[in-house]
């Protein structure tokens, strides 16, 4: 029996999706955690390419059941195309479910998540994708919220809703936008209810009851801790918790029962939206990265911004998260370049720092680099630790030993057998 969460060291887009297809062909349970459709987990296997926003990735073992947890904000029109298109590759999408308690994405937010953000001065710009995932999450620290439950029960939906729009609708007013009318949503919802009514269910006793008979079980969470709402570059962040201490809360499994935190870690760093990014080339190497690593974002197809392992980062997370393993994907990326460098610390002022500072530090940080030398050959058909150039195994060790945490896997390609499992 395992429970493992599966969560991005980074600052998102670390090839989680990734892992957890991989695990999940062994997993009785896959549990989304957090977050909503504002980020996309790509997924490459037999069946096609994927790019997912709220499905679990477990969603292509039909032995696997998915769930779409509490901690969550959900968009069913997002969730019922993503579906459809996995359903049309001929893969089952009979074993998703939704928590009773994940919180409903309207039209509103949506367009008050646009609002918001083209409001803010440039340089204070979050970079969100205007989902609604933000003013969602704000509607749920409000107490004000709908969620999936609600969509189940009419009457109580009406009066959930004449509570909230008056004030959505004054928000709305302010922006210069149109006012949602009732009948609407509830017509929208009545549609929602059709589709994905059987599937809303209450998750705790089945997560119980896999728990206590020692069931495989994922927690898979969406971005990475840099934009965590507590310990990431706030107020650059998401708006909700994908730590380990977010899967807990979000999945609803208590912290000591997690026996195993994967952090997955780029072998050099990327990253979509605002705030400061030490790393970060503005260079032909960071050209290079993104155009070999395809780095374009999931959801969007925003360019990512692109820069060299930042260990100072890393080690934080690894710290906050407790990481049991470290899985590093994305080697195959840096086979082709003659030098390699890796942040180890920070210069801020005239002050050397290996602790990552908050966001202010961060935005004055230069980083401070050690430097190695490319193995220059194809790493991709590498398929065990011995298989891989000395060289790269010597800059993935160093990884592991800047991180403070044990190699488990490295991914060398984006199908599901480039992947090298490590002997601990």
């Amino acid at each position: 029996m395992s429970i493992t969460a599966i969560v991005g060291a980074q600052w998102g887009d670390e090839g989680k999706g990734r892992i957890v297809d991989y695990l999940a062909q062994k997993a009785n349970l896959v549990i989304r955690y957090q977050g909503g459709d504002n980020a996309g987990h790509t997924v490459i296997n037999e069946k096609g390419k994927f790019a997912l926003h709220i499905v679990p990735s477990g969603i292509f073992n039909p032995e696997t059941m998915c769930i779409v947890s509490a901690g969550t904000v959900v968009n069913f029109d997002t969730m019922a195309i993503e579906l459809d298109a996995i359903h049309a590759s001929g893969v089952t999408t009979d074993n998703i479910f939704i928590d009773l308690r994940a919180h409903l994405i309207l039209p509103f937010h949506k367009l008050l998540d646009g609002a918001e953000e083209e409001s803010r001065k440039e340089n204070w710009a979050v970079g969100t994708t205007k989902r609604g995932i933000g003013p969602c999450y704000s509607d749920k620290a409000t107490r004000i919220g709908i969620r999936a439950g609600d969509i189940l029960d009419p009457a109580r939906l009406r009066t959930r809703l004449e509570m909230l729009l008056p004030k959505k609708n004054r928000e709305l007013e302010y922006f210069g936008l149109p006012h949602t009318d009732i009948e609407q949503v509830m017509e929208l919802c009545a549609r929602w209810k059709h589709r994905f009514g059987p599937n809303i269910i209450d998750s705790v006793p089945i997560v119980r009851q896999a728990v206590l008979e020692k069931k495989e079980i994922l927690l898979e969470g969406q971005l990475g801790i840099m934009r965590d709402l507590d310990w990431g570059i706030y107020p650059y962040s998401t708006s909700s918790n994908p730590t380990s201490g977010g899967a807990c809360s979000g999945a609803g499994i208590a912290p000591s029962r997690i026996d195993t935190v994967v952090g997955v870690v780029k072998a050099y760093s990327s990253s979509v939206g605002g705030g400061p990014f030490p790393t970060e080339l503005l260079d032909s190497d960071g050209e290079k990265l993104r155009a070999v690593g395809a780095e374009y974002g999931a959801t969007t197809g925003r360019p990512r911004r692109c820069g060299w392992f930042d260990a100072v980062a890393a080690n934080y997370s690894c710290w906050i998260n407790g990481f049991t393993d470290l899985a590093i994907t994305k080697l195959d990326i840096l086979d082709s370049f003659e030098r390699i460098k890796i942040c180890i610390a920070y210069r801020i002022d005239d002050t050397i720092v290996t602790d990552l500072p908050d966001t202010i530090g961060q935005e004055k940080a230069e980083p401070i680099y050690e430097e190695w030398e490319g193995w220059l050959c194809s790493t991709a058909h590498a398929r065990t630790w011995e298989d891989l150039p000395i060289k790269a195994q010597t800059y993935v060790l160093r990884l592991a030993e800047l991180v403070g945490a044990p190699i488990k896997f490295i991914s060398v390609g984006p199908e599901r057998d480039q992947i090298i499992i490590m002997d601990k």
